[in-house]
């Protein structure tokens, strides 16, 4: 009986074992699935994180690029405004001097000035004495014509290369006036004399007039400086003489009076 009941105790003991190793490892089986559930989680979170960053990463990068980009422009665009600076201080260099040759010619110009009007009046006052003393022929045109001029030399609007390129051209038409012929109708008398004439220009060196009607026909007496009547034998051929220069009758020889010139 003693033997039995050690073996029962024995097989209890067993049991217990076995029932505390059961409940061992039934403790340990939770606690594994606890650290793996634990650990999985860990690894989740850690793969999200890694997500994260290598977002973070890639945005960083793109970011990089674009400011890379960005630098790069800038830098091509700072050397385009070098180049461009550069090459507008040439221009601006080139400006100045052209500025300060054209301010150093507008003090030569001023002193040209001074100099250049008084021969301009003068050459006023001489054209105005040789039209005085000339054969007068269209008389009031070409005193008409000096009278400009000196208003011109007044005008403050006009300037001094224009002033003298007039009185040039004034001195021309008289010029022109030596070397072709005219025809024109022009008054002739004084008060209830005053009549009209058809008047024959040929140069310098005759001028006549015939009436209207073809009745009376005289000449300018360079020797009296006066108009004087010729005689009949001159009618035909300053009658010529006018169609011709209206261009009437083809050019042809014509017998008029011209005075030979005077011993200087």
């Amino acid at each position: 009986m003693k033997i039995k009941t050690h073996k029962v105790k024995s097989l209890c003991g067993m049991l217990a074992l076995s029932s505390a190793a059961l409940t061992m490892s039934m403790a340990g089986s939770s606690y594994a699935e606890e650290t793996l559930s634990s650990v999985m989680s860990t690894q989740k979170k850690i793969d999200v994180a890694s997500q994260k960053s290598q977002n973070k990463i890639d945005n960083l990068s793109a970011q990089t690029q674009e400011l890379l980009g960005e630098y790069k422009a800038v830098i091509r665009q700072v050397e385009a405004m070098r180049i461009y600076n550069r090459q507008l201080q040439r221009v601006v260099n080139s400006q100045q001097a052209d500025i300060d040759s054209m301010l150093a010619q507008l003090e030569t110009l001023d002193q040209t000035n001074v100099e250049i009007t008084p021969l301009m009046l003068k050459m006023i006052d001489s054209l105005e004495e040789f039209i005085e003393l000339d054969v007068p022929f269209q008389i009031d045109e070409r005193r008409d014509r000096v009278a400009l001029l000196r208003k011109t030399m007044d005008r403050a609007d006009v300037t001094t290369s224009e002033k003298y390129r007039k009185i040039l051209e004034a001195y021309q038409i008289e010029n022109d006036f030596g070397r072709n012929i005219e025809a024109y109708k022009a008054s002739l008398g004084e008060g209830e004399d005053t009549r009209t004439y058809q008047f024959l220009r040929i140069g310098r060196l005759a001028l006549m007039y015939q009436s209207l009607d073809g009745e009376e026909t005289g000449h300018w007496n360079k020797q009296t400086r006066q108009f004087e009547v010729l005689p009949e034998t001159y009618r035909s051929g300053v009658a010529q003489g006018l169609k011709i220069a209206l261009k009437q009758a083809p050019p042809n020889l014509i017998k008029l009076p011209v005075h030979a010139a005077e011993g200087a």
